[in-house]
């Protein structure tokens, strides 16, 4: 039923240069071969033709590159034309009002077009905020008014977060969030009333001030200042003092509004730029879907595939990936985290077959459906668990460093107070370093000595590593230390509709899920051969 439905249907997918777009879109192409068309959006990359030459060379670079393809290319010898014949590429830009589109590509891309899915998002959890609001909020909006004008209206599957819970813990539902209220309302703080048009017009215009104000002469000696710092830094040495000095002004401005971004968030009980745009985009799209069926779907942290388009694929560092790779290696000694939280990830195959099940099943005109998928319901697994088998993985088959020699890894402290975590480094790690660069700056003869200025160096570098660290904690830790539980009873629901085919291709239930096995033979070696890229 599912693959039937994708035969001779025009699709619309958004991130498709993603981890999850790609497996997507190779899904469907996989599955479904006698599909009509896939139409894409896609940022143009960087060309000499025009911004639609450059948008398809730069999705087919990323395609031709990637191992997610490789059953197609062996199915197809002639990819190149395969592709051709089964993709439309359209240049946009989601931070745009109209997505960057020419009113006729806006009329092209929907015409006779039967669902669209929506994957593009800013996923940096500290993003300006100005842009996640941009790209997270508006443009699913702005592509859902553009939806609501086609005869007839198409099916519309958005991707959210599961995250979009903010600071509720425990059980939480797959229910449409009230455009009038925030989670700190919902959790019976009215203190801050919550309006959802104002919160994105002031997003805007606060980007506009600090735009405004970094301009103004009195930020001068500031950017001039780190432009000089910067110049001594080997990566950047090559750049000219002007250009240092729009890093610096740009930095500066990042720095404002994600910190602008955070404070909001907080306030409203949501815990970082990221899931409060992607609730605010949920709330948009509910309140204004009309006749457009719409389908949201809201993943934890993703990790590798369990089996399509190949065991253990993944693309980049998600959300576990680095905490991993720090005990492979022994470097992480402390973490900001509560042994007995529940950390809820789902391997990608299981969101890829969720998204395509929707759009194939939720078809009623106007309906609305809210779909989580996690493990944290039917398959939890705690901090304290979950490290112990990675720790047990490494000390059977160990990381290699620079120099050949298996890394010895190490288990990590736990620390569930974060400000606990921070004292420890800002006393015990940075506090005996700043004192000892005090005194090595305190005696001229010795600090005029090259191995001293060396060490002052280092000193300086590895305190703000510090400093960077415990900002991290900040941001991170809320999910290393609060407990959701998404429940996912729409989820199943959706799954008993499937034939009994459809339920073993399209598994979307992860009790099914062998943890052990999965972090020990699946994702581990994955991150290993896709993306440290050890031979």
């Amino acid at each position: 039923m599912i693959k039937e439905y994708f035969n001779n249907k025009t699709i619309l997918i958004t991130g498709s240069t993603g981890f999850l777009g790609k497996v997507l879109l190779e899904r469907i192409l996989w599955e479904a071969p006698e599909i009509g068309k896939i139409r894409l959006l896609a940022r143009p990359g960087k060309s000499n033709g025009s911004p639609h030459e450059a948008a398809k060379e730069r999705l087919e670079q990323s395609l031709l590159d990637s191992a997610a393809f490789a059953r197609l290319r062996s199915r197809h010898p002639d990819f190149l034309s395969f592709l051709d014949e089964k993709l439309e590429v359209y240049a946009c830009d989601l931070f745009e009002k109209d997505l960057g589109l020419k009113k006729k590509d806006q009329t092209k891309l929907f015409e006779s077009l039967d669902a669209v899915i929506h994957i593009a998002a800013c996923v940096n959890w500290d993003e300006r905020f100005d842009y996640s609001v941009r790209v997270n909020t508006l443009a699913g909006a702005r592509l859902m008014e553009m939806a609501k004008k086609a005869t007839p209206p198409p099916r519309f599957v958005h991707v959210s977060s599961a995250f979009v819970h903010g600071s509720r813990s425990g059980e939480v539902f797959e229910e449409p969030f009230d455009p009038k209220k925030s989670i700190a309302n919902l959790l019976g703080n009215g203190k801050h009333p919550f309006d959802l048009d104002e919160e994105i017009r002031r997003a805007l215009e606060y980007a506009d001030k600090v735009h405004e104000d970094a301009d103004h002469p009195s930020k001068k000696p500031l950017f001039e200042k780190n432009a000089r710092e910067l110049a001594g830094i080997k990566k950047y040495a090559s750049e000219s003092m002007d250009q240092l000095f729009q890093r610096a002004r740009n930095w500066h401005i990042r720095q404002e509004l994600s910190a602008y971004g955070r404070e909001r968030a907080r306030l409203h009980g949501w815990f970082d730029s990221y899931t409060l745009s992607k609730a605010m985009a949920e709330m948009l799209l509910t309140k204004n879907h009309g006749p457009v069926p719409l389908s949201i779907i809201r993943p934890p942290g993703i990790t590798s595939a369990v089996k399509d388009p190949i065991q253990g694929w993944l693309e980049g560092y998600h959300l576990v990936e680095p905490l991993i790779e720090g005990v492979g290696r022994g470097m992480i000694k402390a973490f900001p985290g509560d042994p007995q939280t529940i950390i809820d990830t789902v391997p990608v195959d299981y969101v890829v077959n969720l998204i395509m099940a929707a759009c194939a099943l939720q078809g009623e005109e106007g309906a609305m459906s809210v779909f989580q998928i996690g493990t944290s319901h039917r398959k939890p697994i705690t901090l304290k668990e979950i490290s112990k088998i990675w720790l047990e993985y490494f000390k059977r088959d160990p990381l290699m460093d620079k120099k050949g020699k298996p890394c010895k890894p190490a288990p990590a402290q736990f620390y569930p107070d974060p400000k606990k975590f921070v004292n420890f480094y800002q006393k015990k790690r940075k506090l005996p370093l700043t004192m000892a660069g005090k005194v090595i700056s305190s005696i001229p003869i010795v600090r005029s000595l090259g191995p001293a200025k060396k060490a002052c160096k280092w000193i300086d570098g590895t305190a703000k590593q510090i400093d960077r660290l415990c900002q991290f904690s900040d941001l991170y830790s809320v999910y290393t230390i609060n407990t959701w539980k998404f429940m996912t009873h729409n989820t199943l629901a959706l799954l008993d509709k499937m034939p009994e085919q459809d339920q073993k291709d399209f598994n979307v239930d992860s009790s099914t899920l062998d943890w052990e096995r999965y972090w020990t033979e699946t994702h581990i070696p994955g991150m290993r051969r896709f993306v440290i890229n050890e031979r």
